[in-house]
């Protein structure tokens, strides 16, 4: 339980984090790339950083309340939810440069 929650904040305070730093004045950013890098759909700033954080906390609290909670389950999905924040915060900020040139 205190794994999972200390991978939910530290989620929190990067999703804050990317919120005041990554492509600072656009409104609304990318979520969905295709696979030729053009962006499929954007949502607005706050909604694309929490997205991940509120999806991994939702997840996290029914593998809680299952029966068979074990340490390793909780820290393979907070290790997956991570690596996929911070890949969305990388490719967010590197549309952000490319559509600065």
């Amino acid at each position: 339980m205190i794994l999972a929650i200390g991978i939910i904040i530290v989620m929190g305070v990067l999703a804050a984090y990317a919120n005041r730093t990554v492509a600072p004045g656009v409104a609304k950013l990318p979520m969905q790339w295709s696979l030729k890098g053009s962006v499929n759909w954007t949502a607005p700033r706050t909604i694309a950083f929490a997205f991940i954080p509120g999806l991994a906390a939702i997840i996290m609290a029914a593998i809680l309340l299952s029966d068979q909670v074990r340490n390793a389950d909780i820290a393979l999905m907070g290790g997956v939810f991570l690596a996929c924040q911070l890949l969305h915060i990388t490719l967010t900020q590197r549309w952000f440069n490319a559509s600065r040139r």
